[in-house]
Formats: structure tokens, sequence, C-alpha cells
């Protein structure tokens, strides 16, 4: 996240109306900033995308934080929400990513992110020490090296790559989900990774992973709200595409009364929490969690038809654009 977020405050304004877009790797493979850019041209748009396999809201923050410290740089800001994909044994990943962003106040509210009394512990060290959160990163590296591979920092080679992905080809048609009685049959093309996310994607969330995923989403929007709560940059909360059986509904109906708690200072676009349940599909994800370049497509246009519109219609004053 440091790399991309370093890339990014060196970027020299389009002078258009950018929209900059963050995530995890569901927002990394599900959306083309390149392809976006096409689409809203005519409309004076320009799409960024700052997103990091592995991270969440809390590192949302921070990486705002870096790339827009005076917070009126965009003309709107899309922070996704909806459950998580990622998983607990990357935490330490997680610390590491988050620690080239850290000042010494985040001591506090960073840690509280983390379930377990040992990566609070260690993810307080990292705002005081950064090489310990470097030494868990290389640790986490020797015991995860598949996990961690895929997100190693790529430099600018990675960062070129990013501007012209456009997604996996595979899919996972052929596959199919009963939920009464849980039975998922799948084709045998698919590999065993490919049918372990999709089996662990299926799996209900606990109540506790739920209960911790909701509060940390409900409490890092809100400092994202009161960082922008005097800026022109308009704030878009967006669902996630739940995936291609679509999502638990006991999530779906807490999340009905989700945004009731949260504390809104300035004028919000929300948009629907099923705004993308058109692609809930096996033919447009390449696993349980991520779309494929044919989805990756799809979901973009949607996206950017879904923004242009709303910002479009926004009162001009709710909007910003970099003044450099």
């Amino acid at each position: 996240m440091a790399t991309l977020a370093r890339a990014e405050k060196q970027r020299v304004s389009s002078g258009l109306k950018e929209v900059l877009v963050v995530g995890d790797s569901r927002i990394a493979e599900g959306f083309s900033a390149a392809a976006a850019d096409k689409l809203g041209s005519a409309a004076r748009f320009k799409f960024l995308s700052l997103a990091e396999p592995g991270s969440s809201i809390d590192i949302w923050y921070y990486a705002l934080r870096e790339v827009d410290p005076a917070a009126r740089r965009y003309s709107a800001i899309v922070i996704p929400y909806g459950y998580g994909s990622e998983q607990s044994h990357i935490q330490l990943f997680k610390i590491s990513m988050a620690a080239p962003l850290l000042h010494y106040s985040d001591c506090f509210d960073f840690p509280s992110g983390f379930q377990q009394w040992s990566d609070r512990f260690r993810a307080f060290t990292a705002c005081i020490f950064r090489g310990s959160a470097l030494q868990s990163d290389v640790v986490d590296l020797l015991e995860h090296p598949i996990v961690r591979a895929k997100s190693i920092q790529l430099g600018q080679k990675r960062l070129a790559a990013r501007a012209i992905y456009k997604g996996r080809d595979s899919d996972i048609t052929g596959t199919s989900y009963d939920p009464k009685t849980g039975q998922i049959t799948f084709p045998p093309r698919l590999t065993e990774a490919q049918r372990e996310a999709i089996r662990y994607s299926l799996a209900p969330p606990s109540q506790s992973a739920t209960h911790h995923l909701m509060e940390l989403q409900r409490a890092w929007i809100q400092r994202i709200l009161d960082r922008y709560s005097g800026s022109p940059t308009a704030i878009i909360l967006m669902p996630m595409p739940r995936g291609p059986f679509g999502g638990g509904s006991q999530f779906s109906l807490a999340y009905g009364t989700f945004f009731g708690g949260i504390a809104v200072h300035k004028p919000i676009l929300l948009l629907p929490e099923h705004t993308f349940d058109f692609l809930e599909s096996p033919q447009y994800y390449f696993d349980g969690y991520h779309l494929n370049g044919k989805g990756r497509q799809k979901f973009t246009e949607a996206v950017v038809a879904e923004l242009v519109t709303r910002l479009q219609s926004a009162d001009s004053t709710h909007l910003a654009s970099d003044p450099e």
C-alpha cells in the first residue's frame, strides 16, 4: 500500500473531476481505473484506484491521509462496504503494510482494529518501532510464502502492470450451490485452490467475526466522514458484489441498520446494498470472492454509470477539484 500511496501522492493532477476508489483485493481484481477513465471521459471524470490485497478500511484511512493531507484533493472518494474476504493469518502482513503510513498518534487507534491481543501489541509496537513490523513481515513471509508472494511490492513494474491489467480469464461456471443442504458441486476443471476458496466463501461467518467486521467498518467509516466533514469532496459508500452465489442473509439484514449509527455531518452518497446483485453468477468469478475479467468489465461499467449519474446530479458545490 505504501508504494501505491507514494505513487498517487506524487501524481500530477489531471485537472478533471478525480474520483478515487479504495479497496482490497476485490477492488484490485474487480475494478479497472483505465476502463473507467474511458467510460467517464465524456463527462470529464478521471477514475483512480488505491486498492491493495489484504488491506482493510483502517489502512484505507491512513492511505487517504497520506495521499490527501488537505482532505480536498478529489472530487469524490469511494469507500466499499460489505463482508470481507481477508483471512486471519495475514494480520501480521496487514501490520507491516500499514507501518510506513502510521504516525505516533496512531498508537491506540490502529491496534483497536485487531481482535487478538497479541496482534494489538504488534500493531502498537509498529507505531513506535517500525522495524518491528518489518521484522514480523519477514516472519510472515517465511510462514506463509504463497500468500505473501502474491502481495510483495514490485515497485514500478507492478504499477505498470496494474495499469494494463484486464483481469483473469478463468471462471467457475458449472459450480452449483444448494443453500438448503449446503451441497456444492464443482466442475472437474476447477483447481483445489479454487474449490477451497469457494468452500470458504460459503461458510457462514461466526457471530463474533461478523460483529468485529461491522464495528471496524462503522468506526473507520466514521473517521473518514469526520476527516472530510469540512471538505467539498463527496464521500460515496459502495457495496461490494457478495460473490458468485450471493451473500449470507443474516449479514445482509444486519447491514439494514448498519448506517443508522453513523453520525453524518455532510451529505454522502450511499449506493443501495443490492446494486451489484446482477453479478452474483459463477460466470463472473474466478474463485469464491474475486471477479474475473468479464466480471471486472461489467462491474466497472456499472460503477461508472452509478457514480457519474449521482455526482452529476449532486450540487456542484459538493465536488472538489485538485487546485494544483
